[in-house]
């Protein structure tokens, strides 16, 4: 017998500011990101997204998404560059070759239910766990596969 389950998600993506500014990749590797100049901070659920203008991906919309316990960090991470299959991958893929800027989800609610039972609702404040942050991750990564057309590139090493 099968059963179904329902996620309801009503999002937004916000722009990663520095100094009021959405800054774009190559802008990041020289800011210097300090609480009271950045619009986020924190645990996030983010997304890079911006037209490759070179390399093999050239003319493509590169978008991936990921999570984090901390957003400053995870910025100097895709710098330095150290996860073969991580962040060196997509720093070295596509944020240095082109105009890629950084967002942080926004939501109100994600809401399951099924059939019979009372729906579960995940609060915006529940981003401070890493179980949550992975199941919001995986559903907008879905989604973005499920509607990205030939000119975007979703990459997330997780597919």
């Amino acid at each position: 017998m099968s059963e179904r389950l329902t996620a309801e998600l009503d999002y937004w993506w916000t722009p990663f500011t520095v100094d009021g500014q959405h800054l774009t990749f190559r802008q990041h590797v020289q800011t210097r990101l300090e609480q009271h100049r950045c619009s986020h901070w924190g645990p996030a659920v983010y997304e890079w997204e911006g037209l490759v203008t070179e390399g093999p991906h050239a003319g493509r919309v590169a978008v991936p998404i990921g999570e984090t316990s901390d957003i400053r960090k995870r910025v100097k991470q895709y710098v330095s560059g150290t996860q073969e299959r991580g962040n060196k991958l997509w720093r070295e893929s596509f944020l240095v070759r082109g105009e890629v800027r950084l967002s942080t989800l926004g939501f109100h609610a994600l809401t399951v239910s099924s059939p019979g039972g009372e729906p579960s609702r995940l609060e915006p404040e529940a981003v401070a766990s890493a179980n949550a942050r992975l199941v919001l991750e995986q559903l907008l990564v879905m989604k973005a596969v499920s509607t990205a057309s030939d000119a975007t590139w979703v990459v997330n090493a997780r597919q």
